[in-house]
């Protein structure tokens, strides 16, 4: 007998855990990448793993507080539009009960829809609203 399998569905010992988001260790403006706990370039850190289990102080869209200060204008270009933890991009999601909303109650749907809307970040998956 032929036995014919669909090699695209996953099977169990295939499924692997979803992984944690990743979290700033290093500062991510371009040029800088200083160690977000103890201000130092990755090169002269001397953090611990055990310092690195907990979050990093005074950090915003993946920038220290160096960063924020000496290059103002970038800084400011990053305000709104990316993840103030991480500094990934962000989109914009609606969930299916907006759509819905959106589409049989058109008018005021819409308003509804837009009411409904989730900001996630592509990098850690974090969620605003």
């Amino acid at each position: 007998m032929l036995v014919i399998r669909n090699y695209l569905t996953p099977t169990p010992h295939t499924k692997m855990p979803p992984l944690p988001p990743p979290k700033p260790v290093k500062c991510v403006r371009k040029g800088c990448g200083k160690c977000l706990y103890c201000m130092k370039i990755a090169a002269m850190c001397e953090c611990t793993d055990e310092d690195k289990v907990k979050e990093p102080t005074d950090v915003m869209y993946g920038w220290c507080h160096k960063c924020r200060e000496k290059y103002a204008e970038e800084y400011k270009n990053l305000v709104g539009n990316n993840c103030t933890y991480c500094g990934g991009a962000i989109e914009d999601n609606y969930p299916p009960a907006g759509i819905a909303a959106g589409v049989l109650l058109f008018p005021i749907g819409i308003i509804i829809c837009c009411m409904l809307k989730e900001r996630q970040c592509v990098k850690c998956n974090r969620s605003s609203a």
